[in-house]
């Protein structure tokens, strides 16, 4: 498997490379960008610990215009790695008109003609297309076997661009749950109800809502409201938790191997995501997080986020504070609840979401794109209107 995509340049990213890896007659080449730029990204990439798979070779090529996912290009190394690697699959997560995907396909039918191509998208709103994003796509699509799309509206919007092959909904990373074992029983120095929020902290994030219903509550004395993130509404934040008389708590945005020590001081984390007509949320992993913590969630109807949660967490009508506010009032009231909820959210997390079902899910794909997808130079005229 050609495995490439920029979300493999943060190491906690890469345990669902090694899940993969794990499996029976399976070697990886992992490809990567030198760098992301990136709220939780770094300066450079983390070189995979081939400790916890040594059938993965990671290669960290130099590209141009990072922190572009459809944009963003590799050197011309990426063409002698296609020949020298011939794949059997190649899996590209950078979505349907992606210039690196186009490059990656480009180089396949000259070097290794008989492999089989997927992508990954997470869009999940109607788009126009236009240019050189235009005749991307459609080189992209006429030569993918199959798809992955990260939510159910994204795989629909797939469809409205002409895309007729199989698309698998599948999220995009899984949880590592060793590596929350370390912080499950952490003791907690503030005895205050804690209600988190970790991510972007955006008006998109709905995180205005979420001071809102906060304000709404009874008892503020015995309530901390604990941000971890950064953006561009945190000064709004900022001013508006004390005239509410919220006791705030911020702390920096932080790597993801970082989080679940944050996780494990809140009580319950709140995902307030509200859409615009740019944005609608893709699925919302730090919901994932916190459910594998134990922590009980509460999330808005934006997007994928119903879907993510289940019967195993709380969800009220994106906008809606005063449906928030009552949510949150009843599990600060109900210890007997949060506890259920914690239970189930374990549980959904280990029967639906870790690395290795992931893993296990796209081994699947894979074995049919092997009996029946179609090889990258068989679809040399294909037009997709």
């Amino acid at each position: 498997i050609l495995y490439v995509g920029h979300t493999y340049t943060v190491r906690a990213n890469q345990a669902k490379i090694a899940a993969l890896a794990q499996l029976p007659g399976v070697e990886i080449t992992l490809v990567t960008p030198h760098a992301w730029r990136g709220p939780l990204y770094a300066n450079r990439a983390d070189a995979f610990d081939t400790s916890l798979a040594p059938n993965v070779r990671h290669h960290i090529l130099r590209s141009a215009f990072i922190g572009k996912e459809s944009a963003y290009i590799y050197s011309p190394s990426i063409f002698p790695l296609i020949r020298s690697v011939t794949p059997d699959i190649v899996h590209v997560e950078q979505g349907a008109y992606a210039l690196s995907y186009a490059q990656i396909l480009w180089g396949l039918r000259r070097f290794s003609p008989k492999s089989r191509a997927l992508f990954f998208t997470w869009w999940n709103l109607p788009y126009t297309l236009r240019g050189i994003k235009k005749m991307s796509e459609t080189f992209n699509l006429a030569h993918s076997a199959c798809a992955i799309a990260g939510n159910s509206a994204a795989r629909e919007v797939l469809i409205a661009h002409g895309f007729s092959r199989p698309i698998h909904v599948l999220p995009q990373l899984g949880i590592d749950l060793t590596a929350y074992s370390h912080v499950q029983s952490a003791t907690r120095s503030d005895k205050r109800f804690t209600i988190g929020y970790a991510g972007r902290i955006t008006e998109d994030k709905g995180v205005l809502d979420l001071v809102s219903a906060v304000g709404r509550m009874e008892h503020k004395e015995n309530i901390l409201l604990y941000f971890v993130g950064a953006g561009d509404a945190l000064e709004q934040v900022r001013r508006s938790a004390p005239e509410s008389s919220i006791t705030l708590l911020h702390h920096p945005a932080v790597r993801n191997e970082e989080l679940p020590e944050h996780l494990a001081r809140m009580d319950v984390l709140v995902l307030p995501s509200r859409t615009t007509p740019q944005w609608v949320e893709q699925f919302g992993h730090i919901l994932l997080e916190a459910m594998a913590l134990g922590v009980p969630v509460i999330g808005s109807s934006s997007g994928e986020i119903p879907n993510v949660i289940g019967e195993a967490g709380l969800i009220f009508e994106e906008g809606n504070t005063t449906q928030l506010a009552d949510l949150l009032a009843r599990l600060y009231n109900s210890e007997m609840e949060r506890t259920q909820l914690a239970v189930m959210g374990k549980r959904r997390v280990a029967d639906h979401f870790t690395n290795a079902k992931i893993a296990e899910a796209q081994m699947k794909i894979y074995e049919w794109m092997l009996r029946e997808g179609q090889p990258v130079n068989t679809t040399k005229h294909t037009t997709i209107s």
